[in-house]
């Protein structure tokens, strides 16, 4: 028997997790308004989160197609890092059911040390401390997997043309992922890697001028920039007349982007005279769940 176990940031499946998931984030410290605040805009958005939706289907859809290329039992869980179930139970959980292997995976596609690296740190310490004798594998992000390249090219691509004919020739594009706390030097397996796939999603829609942007990053403390705002102010002011945004990070779509990209980014961008547009969160699509398929098989075989 194996075990496939996906990491996410939180994955909720009811409005009733929204206020423990909250005050893990706060540390144990989130307030009544700051629970009512953070249900309030769940609420909002009319329809379950998008985030822990679309990771249980993929989900689904990763365990059925190993259990088809390998003639093997196939279990499935999602180990959170702020929600329940946590990556700190499904490891004991996991550990307990003595399976044969165990391969983690994060669906966000970089290699950054407060993700998927810290993720699979923890994991690796609670399974190991109960089960040394099973095999544990943690399949590597997949930002330089050529198929993945190509799934958010299509996006990119795919906004281009939604735009104005006049516009799309002088589009640039703005990537944005979420920011990271500290010096860039401690980020620099992240940042490169984030780089690269910048260049090769603009070099495939043919975009010659693009821009690196952070987001989440908090005021007063030293974070990853620049921030995607002060771009947008920027490039209106070297007359720029149109952008498409490329979140680059959160591949599926969830509350935090929606707020910060597909509302504040794309709405400043409007008020100061630009078209602005952007790509398709990839969620549940099958084009890329083809392309997750394909990078867990090279890593398992």
């Amino acid at each position: 028997m194996n075990i496939l176990v996906l990491f996410s940031y939180g994955s909720l499946r009811t409005l009733d997790d929204v206020a423990g998931f909250f005050d893990d984030i706060y540390h144990g410290h989130a307030t009544d308004e700051d629970i009512a605040s953070a249900e309030e805009r769940y609420q909002s958005m009319g329809m379950p989160d998008p985030l822990g939706a679309h990771t249980h289907r993929i989900g689904r859809a990763l365990m059925k197609r190993l259990i088809q290329e390998t003639g093997e039992k196939w279990h499935m869980f999602i180990g959170n890092h702020h929600a329940q179930p946590s990556i700190e139970s499904v490891a004991e959980t996991c550990a307990e059911m003595r399976p044969k292997r165990v391969a983690t995976f994060g669906l966000t596609p970089f290699d950054s040390v407060t993700g998927n690296k810290a993720y699979e740190k923890k994991f690796r310490k609670h399974f190991l401390a109960l089960n040394n004798t099973a095999e544990l594998v943690h399949i590597a992000p997949y930002c330089d997997h050529e198929p993945f390249v190509k799934v958010l090219s299509d996006r990119a691509e795919t906004a281009r043309n939604w735009l104005p004919a006049d516009v799309r020739n002088e589009v640039e594009i703005v990537f944005t992922v979420h920011s990271l706390p500290g010096l860039p030097e401690v980020h620099q397996k992240m940042i490169g890697q984030y780089e690269e796939l910048a260049r090769k999603v603009a070099t495939s829609v043919q975009v010659k001028d693009y821009h690196i942007a952070y987001r989440s990053g908090n005021p007063g403390q030293r974070w990853l920039e620049p921030d995607v705002l002060d771009v947008v102010s920027d490039l209106a002011e070297q007359d720029t007349h149109a952008i498409i945004f490329v979140e680059a990070l959160s591949v599926i779509e969830n509350l935090e982007v929606l707020e910060e990209v597909t509302g504040d980014a794309i709405q400043k961008a409007r008020n100061l005279g630009m078209q602005a547009v952007q790509s398709e969160y990839l969620n549940d699509s099958i084009d890329f769940i083809e392309a997750l398929e394909e990078h867990i098989f090279n890593s398992l075989s």
